[in-house]
């Protein structure tokens, strides 16, 4: 016996249940689609590498090498020589290239100490980034290079970082005993709570449910918990060696960085240079800037003799 016609009604209600039904769907998944675009997307940055040279600057340079411990990838970058024995090692900013931050190359130079920069995982062809956790390791890749070297005092190293690279040096000092000195500038704290808010109490559902896409697809991605991109987390470990945090007084992650600096205990300073936003502190105040970078250094890393 067939099923007798749906009513008007009967149809009006299906349409309103289908409706329904889809509009709950794409509650669901346009924030999840979006979180993990955003996450794919903030981890496979195009390569930013700049042509300039620190021959541009005045200086005399090579062109160096380093070998991947991890993967075996060669990992472009510019070697500075100095003339003490001491060396600073310059991580390239998120996507950048060995020719990302040659402005403070170029101060360290002109003070005799070596400088070595060399290219993100982005512009060496080694996948996605992560943000700075594993970045550690191309960190130790380059303290595998200056080891190789007899006019650089091994016992004289030191570290420079800006922004995602200024976060490597702190997780890179803390893991690795040979970096006797960092300059971290403008990174974050704790990326998970500080920038993205993850688990935030106040964050309506489709909200949490962006930022725990987010989480999940760093996850997938690079095979770490994003929990890990917390430099606040492990910045205590480094003491006694030195610590010199600088900000601007516009940055948005000034709050971290005082953080960190809580958290780091008697030898860390931090420096908030007025005026300055994301990036901008040698524009903002060069000589203040170059007095203090250079102070720290010659302090952290004096010559034996």
């Amino acid at each position: 016996m067939s099923a007798p016609p749906a009513t008007p009604q009967r149809r009006t209600l299906r349409r309103a249940s289908l409706l329904l039904g889809l509009i709950v769907l794409a509650m669901i998944g346009i924030p999840a689609c979006l979180g993990f675009v955003t996450t794919y997307t903030l981890l496979h940055p195009p390569c930013s590498a700049s042509p300039t040279t620190p021959g541009d600057y005045g200086h005399t340079w090579e062109a160096i090498t380093l070998t991947a411990r991890a993967t075996g990838d060669s990992i472009a970058g510019y070697f500075i020589p100095g003339s003490g024995g001491a060396a600073i090692i310059i991580p390239p900013p998120y996507a950048g290239g060995r020719g990302s931050r040659l402005h403070e190359a170029d101060v360290l130079a002109r003070h005799g100490y070596a400088v070595l920069t060399y290219d993100s995982r982005r512009c060496a062809g080694m996948g996605a980034l992560s943000l700075g956790y594993q970045e550690v390791d191309e960190v130790a890749d380059a303290l595998d290079y200056l080891r190789t070297r007899d006019d650089i005092d091994p016992g004289r190293i030191g570290l420079l970082g800006f922004s995602s690279a200024g976060a490597t040096g702190i997780m890179a000092a803390a893991r690795l005993p040979e970096i006797r000195a960092v300059v971290a500038e403008g990174g974050y704290g704790d990326l998970a709570d500080g920038q993205i808010g993850i688990g935030d109490s106040g964050d309506n559902p489709l909200t949490a449910l962006y930022k725990h896409t987010i989480a999940l697809s760093y996850r997938l991605i690079t095979g770490d918990s994003i929990d890990r991109l917390s430099p606040t987390d492990v910045i205590g470990q480094i003491a006694p060696r030195p610590i010199l945090l600088i900000y601007g007084s516009r940055e948005t992650s000034l709050p971290g960085a005082r953080a960190q600096q809580t958290a780091a205990g008697a030898n860390a300073a931090l420096w908030v240079v007025e005026g300055a936003g994301h990036g901008n502190y040698l524009e903002t105040a060069p000589d203040e800037y170059e007095a203090r970078v250079i102070a720290f250094f010659d302090a952290a890393l004096p010559d034996a003799e």
